[in-house]
């Protein structure tokens, strides 16, 4: 089966690309594929599974859009076509780092939903409608962008926009809250 693993902050440089195809065999699981990462690039060894095998706390992965940690955690099955989000933990003190994808909404649109909540984009990218990426900074938070097309069912595509927040929990849990009840009405 073929995967799309995808890569955000201090990840992304390890392995050298924020997007990255893979084949692995039918069955595989999350831990599988993280196992596999660890072995692959040097500068995720260790960084994905604990001793135990289990995911690292405070590390975020993604399958098609959803935690796995709400799933089966590391025994989660993958399908053909799964997207697999790998987020970083965030070091130091009381900071919480969340990964959350949604579908069918723009970059643009994503953005301006986080600048409507009190953020202010803070990138040197192109304007929001051309780019694929994005940060925007809000007051005790911080939210990395990243919009792929993504095949939602045959040849139907849509926009899904990948979140990384991070930020002290109190802040955090109103903020996504807020942000994914304009995504739903938007179609994400």
């Amino acid at each position: 089966m073929e995967l799309e693993l995808r890569f955000f902050a201090n990840f992304r440089s390890a392995v050298g690309q924020k997007t990255i195809p893979r084949e692995y065999d039918d069955g595989a699981t999350v831990g599988d594929v993280l196992a596999g990462l660890e072995s692959e690039f040097d500068g995720l060894e260790g960084d994905l599974l604990d001793d135990e095998g289990e995911i690292r706390p405070q590390l975020s992965v993604l399958k098609s859009g959803r935690e796995v940690e709400h799933m089966d955690g590391v025994e989660t099955g993958l399908e053909d076509g799964d997207t697999l989000s790998v987020f970083p933990p965030v070091a130091g003190g009381a900071t919480t780092r969340r990964g959350k994808a949604f579908r069918g909404i723009s970059l643009r649109l994503a953005v301006h939903y986080l600048e409507n909540l009190g953020g202010e984009r803070v990138d040197d990218g192109p304007p929001a409608e051309e780019a694929d990426e994005a940060v925007v900074e809000g007051g005790g938070w911080r939210a990395d962008l990243s919009a792929e097309k993504v095949n939602a069912a045959g040849s139907l595509q849509l926009t899904e926009v990948s979140i990384g927040f991070e930020g002290d929990e109190e802040t955090l849990e109103p903020l996504i809250e807020k942000f994914s009840q304009k995504a739903m009405r938007a179609g994400g």
